[in-house]
Order: structure tokens, then C-alpha cells, then sequence
């Protein structure tokens, strides 16, 4: 803004000066016409003006009250030629036509204040006076041609005050406007700045407070992930005891009662109808309970690494249905897995597995594990006749887990499970579990 205050006052007092010296110039310049353009007619026809001429400009300059303000004057040809003038050393010399005497020329009248530069001006710069040199064009009365050019020096004395005062003013002016918009801007900048500084303290106040639910959120989330993950484990390990139970206990008195009716019927009696009934009742009796007791049952998953456990599933697997399972390992040493994690792992083998052997219509498959310190990730992957993943989420497999059961096992400890499957393009789920540690 001060550099625009200063450019503008520059501008606004030149102009002001501009204009005064040319209104001055221009007054100065019809009285002056009014007098010396009757007396130069004669230029119109020669270089020289005719003695009575000469002789009346001498009487009008010297001891009138226009000699009083005009110090000197001369009268110019075309060329730069000066035909006659207060100092007589200056007539008949040519000398460089300046720019207003070329603008005189062309018939307008030029004006310059102070501006005593040029080689003839050399005696009126030695007065030390403010002057206003007017170039004045002399017209022919009956053409309007311009036949010569009258220059006089005026004393500017009320000029040089009136200009100063016209620059005074309009500094004032200029600087009050500026002054008055600097304020009002400084004003505008400071309740923005009040403004802006109140609303970052509320904000930063609200951010504090956010951060705060959110690690709230973090500990509740990690503890519900912990208390879950600690209900499934105790879940799993009383489903794997009624499992061992089963087989050990109900499943070995069955067995009994029918090694026992073999021995007790007579051969005869063996082939009665209801006693073929009574054994084939509790041959499949024994074999349903021995099926409900391998789902049941689980290995030690606590001693187990995840590659070892991975390998165990897809071998129990591969022994039970015959099914090839092409199983890949890729990534670096994961993060230590809890039981629970495990126990998920396994869940998901058992169960997708089970569902590519009995409804993908497939004898291969692919297991792909990732591992990392950030998360594990295990994809099932088949060729097979897919099928609607979104309404095999409402539906639970028979014997097994069922696809909205190892959804929920995989939620329930802050994991993933996505399935994408298209009919007759095979199907592909994949688990992903994260560090506990890094849940949020």
C-alpha cells in the first residue's frame, strides 16, 4: 500500500502540475498573441521582421507592465532560426529546435515549467527565478497558417506557490485515502486473524477431545477383541472335549452293545429282521457319533507354527476326500498368533475346503498364505461351478462351521473374510487376520 501511495501521489501531482502549467500557458499565451501576432505578420513573407515592428515589441517589453512579467522572449522560424528576441545576441542564431518548439510548430502551444535546459535558455537559467517558458504559434490572419513561433519567460512566482499548494493538497489527499484503507484493512485483518485464532484453539480443542474417544474406541475395541477371542478358545476347547468325550465314552459302549448282540443271537436268530435292524441302527448310530467327533476334535493348535498348522488341515484334508491341494507360502515370519487366531485358521481350512470338495464339483484346489508382521492372509482358491455368495451367507452348511460362521469368527477377532465367486468361473475366499496389536 505505500508503494501504491507513492506511485499514485506521484502520478495524481504530476498531473495536477500538467495542468496548471498548461492553463497557465494557455492564458498567458492568447494575451501574449493578442500583442506580438499583429506585429509578425511580416514573417509570413521573409526571415526578418520590419523596423516599426521590431521597434514596437522593444516598447511593449521594456517599461510596461507586461515587461514586468515576461523577463524575456524570441520569435523562431522553421529550422530553429531566431529572427528576434529580447537579447540581440540571440538573433539571426540557429539552434536544435526543442520538443515544445516543435509542438509549437504544429500548432498547439506548449508549456514547461523550470525546464531551462536547452543552449538559449542559458540567460534566463542564470536569474534563478521560477520561470514559465510558453511556445505560442503565430497564425498568418488570413490562412491560419502557422508562420512563426513567439517563446517568452514569464515569472511563476504565484505559479510555483499555487503548484505547491496543488501538490501539498493532493499528497494530502492521496495519503488520508491510503491512510484511512490501511487502516480499515489492518482493522479487517485483525478480527480475522482474532477469528481465525479462536476457531484453531476450538478446533485444536475438539481434535484433543476426538483423539480422546477415539483411543477410548481403540481400548474397548482391543478388549472386545480380547474378550471374544478368549470366549472362543474356552467355546473350542469345551466343543473339542465333548468331541473327545463322545468318541471315548457313548461311541465305545456302542461298539460294545454291538460286538456284544453278535456274540449273544444265536446264528439262526442273527438273521431275524429285527435283529438286522437293531445292528444296522447301531452301526449308524456308531459312525454318525465317530463323524460329530472328528468335526469336534482339534489338534494341539497351541504347539502348532501357522505353516504347520496350514499344512496340517490341507493333509487331514487331502486324507479324507482324496481331493490335490496345490498349498504355496509367501511373505517373511508373521506375528505371533494367539490360539484364538489359530483355532480361525483351521476353522476356515476345514470349512471352505469341505464346501470345494462337496459343492465346487472339483478334485483340485489352491491354498495361498501370506504372511507379514501386519496381518496374515489365507486365500482358497477352486475352478469350480460357484455359486451365490450373498445368499450362502444366510445358509449354514451341514456338519460344518457354515460360511456366516466363520464370518462371525473372523469379525468377532478383529478379521476379514471375502468371498467372490462367479457361476461356472470357480470360487475364491480369503481370510485375513491382523496383529492384535495393531487393531484399530
Amino acid at each position: 500500500m505505500i508503494a501504491a501511495m507513492l506511485i499514485v501521489g506521484f502520478w495524481v501531482s504530476s498531473r495536477i502540475e500538467q495542468a496548471v502549467v498548461q492553463n497557465s500557458a494557455t492564458s498567458a499565451a492568447l494575451f501574449m498573441e493578442s500583442f506580438v501576432s499583429p506585429l509578425s505578420q511580416d514573417l509570413a513573407r521573409s526571415d526578418r521582421l520590419s523596423d516599426p515592428a521590431e521597434r514596437a515589441l522593444t516598447e511593449i517589453f521594456e517599461g510596461t507592465s507586461l515587461g514586468e512579467r515576461v523577463v524575456s522572449y524570441k520569435i523562431w522560424k522553421p529550422g530553429g532560426l531566431v529572427v528576434h528576441a529580447s537579447d540581440p545576441a540571440l538573433i539571426g542564431k540557429v539552434f536544435e529546435p526543442s520538443d515544445d518548439l516543435k509542438l509549437a510548430w504544429s500548432g498547439r502551444i506548449a508549456a514547461s515549467y523550470e525546464n531551462l535546459n536547452d543552449l538559449e535558455d542559458q540567460a534566463e537559467a542564470a536569474l534563478g527565478i521560477p520561470l514559465l517558458e510558453v511556445y505560442s504559434p503565430i497564425r498568418e490572419v488570413w490562412t491560419g497558417q502557422v508562420i512563426a513561433v513567439a517563446e517568452f519567460y514569464e515569472r511563476a512566482e504565484v505559479l510555483d506557490r499555487d503548484i505547491s499548494d496543488a501538490r501539498r493538497k493532493s499528497w494530502l489527499v492521496v495519503g488520508s485515502t491510503f491512510l484511512a484503507s490501511g487502516v480499515l484493512l489492518f482493522g479487517i485483518v485483525l478480527t480475522g486473524g482474532r477469528t481465525i485464532r479462536d476457531q484453531r484453539k476450538q478446533l485444536e480443542q475438539q481434535l484433543e477431545e476426538t483423539r480422546a474417544v477415539s483411543q477410548q474406541n481403540l481400548t474397548l475395541r482391543r478388549r472386545a477383541v480380547s474378550a471374544s477371542s478368549r470366549a472362543t478358545a474356552q467355546t473350542e476347547r469345551t466343543i473339542r472335549r465333548i468331541g473327545s468325550d463322545l468318541h471315548d465314552g457313548p461311541a465305545q459302549y456302542l461298539a460294545l452293545a454291538a460286538l456284544r448282540l453278535d456274540g449273544a443271537l444265536p446264528d439262526q436268530d442273527a438273521k431275524n429282521p429285527d435283529a438286522h435292524e437293531v445292528r444296522k441302527s447301531l452301526d449308524k448310530a456308531l459312525s454318525e457319533i465317530r463323524a460329530i467327533s472328528r468335526g469336534l476334535a482339534l489338534p494341539d493348535l497351541d504347539a502348532l507354527d501357522l505353516h504347520t498348522l496350514v499344512t496340517r488341515a490341507v493333509d487331514d484334508h487331502e486324507h479324507q476326500t482324496d481331493m490335490e491341494i496345490a498349498l504355496s507360502f509367501v511373505g517373511k515370519e508373521p506375528f505371533s498368533m494367539d490360539y484364538t487366531q489359530k483355532l480361525c485358521v483351521y476353522r476356515f481350512l476345514q470349512e471352505t475346503l469341505s464346501n470345494v470338495a462337496r459343492h465346487a464339483g472339483v478334485e483340485q484346489a489352491s491354498v495361498k498364505v501370506e504372511a507379514g508382521f501386519d496381518a496374515i492372509t489365507i486365500s482358497v482358491r477352486d475352478h469350480g461351478t460357484g455359486f451365490d455368495a450373498e445368499t450362502s451367507l444366510k445358509l449354514r452348511s451341514d456338519g460344518g462351521q457354515g460360511l456366516l460362521g466363520l464370518l462371525d469368527r473372523a469379525h468377532s477377532i478383529g478379521g476379514n473374510l471375502a468371498i467372490t465367486s462367479k457361476h461356472g468361473k470357480g470360487t475364491t475366499m480369503c481370510l485375513t487376520l491382523a496383529n492384535v496389536e495393531n487393531v484399530t
